[in-house]
């Protein structure tokens, strides 16, 4: 009996000894395709997404929880990359839950973190800021200075990036938190080995060209001085220092430097950062920053009046901004339903119930979107309105002396800036403005100025650049006309783009658009109602 007894706790050994070591190898294994993953993350994100579901979903087998909560730290942020934020937020919030011990605060934050960005991209700015909040609140906790330098950067500047600046914040306070940002990562001692100095001088690289955009496109009067000393100094980090720990994600200073050189009319500047992205973003896919290259491409080929070119990346930024659009729009209205649903299973779980709510949501889903439908229709007529009354006051507004639109940053004097304006005005009334070969320097001597002067004047008393001040002058001419002259709205699109100085009638017809609210065709088809309506 007591032989049976012993070969029978023999095996029982035997086999949690035999069970304990595959788990270990099973760790291992994991481990080493996390490695794998990470190793490859901005090089290649779909072949790095798989790897880390494949980790993650093995870590869940063996209820490995290392294992799944640092898969579901890049989860989150490559479906956050591909603007699949939903995802990134139920990521998160598995996280949380699991995230229990004093040692799981890094992926906490980390969560709170991912979340609060992914909230804002949804345009839930509240939601945004209360998960910023926590994560702050969880990193004071942490033991180690170095890290909480570290993280508590990251969430300054998420604040500043994903709250501040979305709602609008005053400038000081924008400034204010990327400069904390900025000073939290100076302070991580490189001798403590908590953080690795590849991750401080890529946060440093990072915040130097937030605060250099901060210059450039927020700040008031522009320092485009300062602007582009902190652009060039975050490039010159990431050229300059060998990183060795970690891959460097080079696009958001390319595409920043990018949007800078088109502010400066540097345009040719601007096309060569915008092609090194799209260069770049073939092998790490972010349609975010893809849709930032068209639209400096969009807008250096305008300057450039290169029309092919022009034509062709307005379609494919016009194409893949209306899709993260959608998509942001569709994921925030999942995320609202999961919640509603989810709301209901935990207070009551009777089936009948269930499908009383299920019937009251799709009724609702009917309704709102015959709401949204009927509103979108009364946006869209409240904006031809707006364009008729602003054509019916023109003449009065004309006459005005005209209020710079911010507070007034040039350094040009008054006298000179008085007879600009009355030059401007006059520019403006001799309808030279519908010439197709009319360019800055163009109206810089018609001004008897410099381009410099011209681009400030511009910038200052119209609150746009020449490219845009210009094709508002065109499509304000061409309402007018269309308003005032009833056979004009007999005339094809193409005619009505060639009258106003466009170069083809697909220009003109994204301008139309992004000045007025409304295409071509819907003004003139509401201009034929109301001459219809007025006969009767």
């Amino acid at each position: 009996m007591k032989k049976i007894i012993l070969i029978f706790s023999c095996l029982i050994f035997g086999f949690y000894h035999t069970q304990n070591n595959e788990k270990l190898t099973s760790q291992k294994t994991i481990d080493a395709t996390l490695e794998s993953a990470e190793k490859i993350y901005l090089e290649n994100s779909d072949k790095s997404l798989k790897l880390f579901l494949k980790a993650r979903n093995a870590s869940q087998t063996i209820d490995y929880k290392k294992g799944i909560l640092r898969s579901n730290g890049f989860l989150m942020r490559i479906f956050h990359e591909k603007g699949e934020d939903e995802k990134t937020i139920e990521y998160s919030y598995e996280t949380e839950k699991i995230a229990t011990e004093p040692t799981d605060k890094e992926y906490l934050a980390g969560a709170y973190i991912q979340r609060g960005i992914s909230f804002s991209y949804l345009n839930h700015f509240d939601e945004s800021y209360k998960e910023f909040q926590k994560a702050i609140e969880t990193i004071k906790k942490y033991p180690e200075k170095d890290k909480q330098h570290y993280h508590m950067s990251s969430v300054y500047e998420s604040l500043v990036s994903c709250y501040y600046a979305p709602v609008k914040a005053p400038q000081d306070t924008i400034l204010t938190y990327l400069k904390k940002s900025l000073w939290e990562a100076e302070q991580i001692d490189e001798r403590m080995n908590n953080i690795h100095p590849d991750k401080k001088y890529d946060m440093i690289s990072y915040l130097n060209m937030d605060i250099g955009m901060f210059y450039a496109g927020v700040h008031k009067p522009q320092r485009l001085d300062l602007a582009e000393q902190y652009l060039k100094k975050s490039l010159s980090i990431i050229n300059n220092r060998k990183f060795t720990k970690i891959k460097i994600n080079k696009i958001p200073i390319l595409n920043a430097l990018g949007r800078f050189y088109v502010e400066q009319e540097k345009y040719s500047n601007a096309t060569d950062y915008a092609y090194e992205v799209l260069k770049l973003e073939k092998k790490q896919r972010s349609p975010n920053d893809r849709m930032i290259a068209y639209m400096v491409l969009t807008n250096s080929y305008e300057g450039l009046n290169r029309k092919d070119s022009l034509i062709k990346y307005m379609a494919l930024y016009t194409n893949i901004s209306d899709s993260i659009t959608h998509f942001k729009s569709q994921g925030s209205n999942n995320l609202i339903k999961k919640t509603n649903i989810k709301r209901e299973k935990d207070y009551n779980s009777d089936i009948q119930k269930i499908i009383l709510f299920s019937c009251a949501m799709a009724l609702i889903t009917i309704l709102g979107g015959l709401f949204l439908w009927k509103k979108n229709k009364s946006i869209l007529h409240k904006k031809y309105r707006a364009i008729i009354n602003e054509i019916k006051v023109e003449g009065t507004n004309k006459s005005k002396p005209q209020d710079p639109i911010h507070d007034k940053g040039i350094a040009i004097t008054d006298a000179t800036t008085k007879n600009l304006l009355e030059k401007l005005a006059k520019f403006e009334s001799s309808k030279k403005f519908l010439k197709k070969e009319v360019s800055r320097v163009y109206v810089a001597n018609y001004l008897n100025t410099n381009t410099r002067y011209l681009s400030d004047i511009i910038k200052e008393y119209r609150g746009k650049n020449f490219n845009n001040y210009i094709n508002g002058l065109r499509i304000q001419y061409i309402t007018e006309m269309l308003y005032n002259n009833p056979v004009y709205r007999e005339y094809k699109i193409s005619f009505l783009a060639e009258d106003c100085g466009f170069a083809s009638r697909e220009v003109f017809a994204v301008v139309f658009k992004k000045e007025t609210g409304v295409t071509p065709s819907y003004f003139i088809s509401q201009l034929k109602n109301d001459s219809e309506e007025t006969e009767l």
